[in-house]
């Protein structure tokens, strides 16, 4: 009895020895990397943006802007206008505008695609030269200057087209007109001049007109054209002759 209480007792001892001592010397310590994850907060969320395009084989059709019917028109005006220039495969020119407009730089996008075709190394200048500092803009001596003028750009709405309600069209008119200048930069003298003009006319649906115009262009805004009297009472009167000609086929019929 007395040796199983002694055993007891040294045991206890013992633990009691190792707990206060710490761990033995050469002992590893071991710790936990990872553990159970603390649950998702629930009470806020990030919105995640999403793009959802429309794929098939032809998509929505929607009318050219005012600005790209123009900027489509001056790409052929000023294509055809540059074609009999005098400027050589490699050479170099300064390209300016003659005089400031709000859409020159349609303009200028023209004329540099038509020259970089060619092989036409350009530096642009995109304010007015003065006759009296030809001389000191030239970035090359000898390098001629190409100047353009943009006379006219404007949208007109012609006239209106069918009469079923959401059918209705606009017939609309893009104008370019201008002229090209090609100018010898130590003497200022005109070696070559040339005009660009070209109009394009297509139609739209009627309820788009916001969507074709821009607010800041107002050289490319127009007045949407109305319908007269004679117009309205046009469809009405054929109508009525259409009619009649069908009731008097019944009324003729044995």
């Amino acid at each position: 009895m007395r040796r199983a209480m002694r055993r007891a007792l040294a045991l206890a001892g013992l633990a009691a020895l190792l707990l206060v001592g710490g761990t033995p010397a050469g002992s590893e310590t071991f710790r936990y990397d990872s553990g159970p994850q603390p649950g998702a907060d629930t009470a806020l969320s990030v919105a995640t943006s999403e793009l959802e395009p429309v794929v098939r084989s032809r998509g929505p059709r929607v009318p050219h802007t005012n600005l790209q019917l123009v900027t489509l028109v001056a790409k052929t005006a000023f294509d055809r206008g540059l074609t009999p220039a005098p400027i050589d495969s490699g050479s170099h020119v300064m390209v300016a505008p003659a005089e400031p407009h709000p859409l020159n730089f349609v303009v200028e996008h023209a004329v540099l695609r038509h020259l970089a075709r060619r092989g036409v190394t350009v530096t642009v200048r995109r304010s007015v030269v003065p006759d009296d500092s030809v001389m000191a803009i030239a970035g090359n001596p000898g390098d001629p200057l190409l100047e353009y003028q943009l006379a006219s750009a404007r949208i007109t709405y012609l006239r209106l087209r069918g009469w079923l309600p959401g059918r209705v069209k606009i017939e609309r008119q893009a104008l370019v007109e201008g002229a090209l200048t090609l100018r010898d930069p130590t003497t200022s003298r005109v070696l070559w001049t040339g005009d660009a003009s070209h109009n394009l006319v297509d139609a739209f649906p009627r309820n788009q007109v916001k969507l074709v115009e821009d607010a800041r262009f107002e050289e490319l805004k127009a007045e949407v054209p109305g319908r007269t009297v004679d117009k309205v009472l046009e469809p009405v009167l054929v109508v009525a002759i259409v009619g009649g000609l069908i009731l008097l086929f019944f009324e003729n019929r044995p």
